[in-house]
């Protein structure tokens, strides 16, 4: 049976705002249409896809299962109204990109190599998870992203273009600031400076320190990349970080980077997009230059 793209389409924006009524006002449907579709969609499915309660709607677990697929068809459908507008109106292209704050200096170099060219590359940064799920939700063509190969949401996939070792970077005349590797345990007699919880950096500076059993003399949280980076320069205490996010304060010698004898530190940097088959031809654009 042949299933209307539209009802998939209603049924995604009623999941995704929990309500049938919300979803006819962003619809700029009638309830009773958006009813009308849902009932038709559950026929052809053969089973019911949510109840209605007094807060909305919850989904069962037939309509859990069609959902990634209902966003998908929303997705593509979004995009085909986006080119199309782009063509009528003759717009520059536009590419959302999203962008972890451990990969930001990467993504920048990156749109700046489309400043003159005909298509527009944006840049939203946030922390993994969250851009994940915007690229799911269709608000973004591609995020770049660390260690996000597992648990994706259906439609999606994530392909590795880099990697990147984690290193102990420390202040200008830090007593371990020339030495080549160290172990852990020299941060028993350091202040260890985190950035915020949510950092994937973090999380697995986090899972070394656990691993080794090594607990550091202080640790001071600030809460930003920002923060953290003033506090190094300051002398405030030692981070564990990859070497490109401090990569301009070690050319200034502001900072040193020293290796960690220890296992799993490697990150991997990765796209996560739907398939690259099914993206717009602009956005394979700017991903094929992220590998050159």
């Amino acid at each position: 049976m042949r299933v209307n793209p539209e009802y998939l389409i209603t049924f995604s924006a009623v999941a995704e705002l929990g309500s049938v009524s919300k979803a006819a006002e962003f619809l700029h449907l009638s309830q009773p249409a958006v009813s009308g579709q849902l009932r038709a969609l559950a026929d052809a499915i053969g089973a019911p896809l949510y109840t209605r309660h007094s807060r909305g709607v919850t989904l069962t677990p037939d309509g859990l299962e069609l959902l990634p697929l209902a966003q998908a068809i929303t997705r593509s459908m979004r995009r085909v109204g986006d080119l199309a507008h782009e063509r009528r109106h003759h717009l520059k292209k536009h590419v959302r990109l999203g962008v972890s704050w451990t990969l930001a200096a990467k993504a920048v170099h990156l749109a700046a190599r489309f400043s003159d060219e005909p298509l527009k590359v944006s840049l939203h940064s946030d922390h993994t998870p969250r851009l994940i799920q915007l690229v799911s939700e269709g608000e973004l063509d591609a995020t770049l992203a660390v260690d996000a190969s597992h648990a994706l949401p259906d439609g999606l996939e994530a392909r590795r273009f880099s990697s990147e070792d984690l290193r102990l970077i420390v202040p200008r005349g830090h007593r371990l600031a020339e030495s080549g590797y160290v172990n852990l345990n020299v941060l028993q007699e350091e202040t260890l400076l985190w950035p915020m919880p949510e950092s994937s950096v973090r999380r697995r500076a986090v899972r070394l320190l656990q691993a080794s059993g090594v607990a550091p003399n202080r640790e001071l949280e600030l809460g930003s990349f920002l923060a953290l980076k003033a506090a190094l320069v300051g002398g405030i205490g030692v981070a564990i970080l990859p070497r490109s996010m401090v990569g301009l304060e070690i050319e200034d010698r502001h900072l040193h980077s020293v290796g960690l004898e220890a296992n799993d530190i490697t990150l991997g940097y990765h796209v996560v997009s739907a398939p690259v088959a099914m993206l717009p031809a602009a956005v394979r654009e700017v991903l094929d230059r992220l590998v050159r």
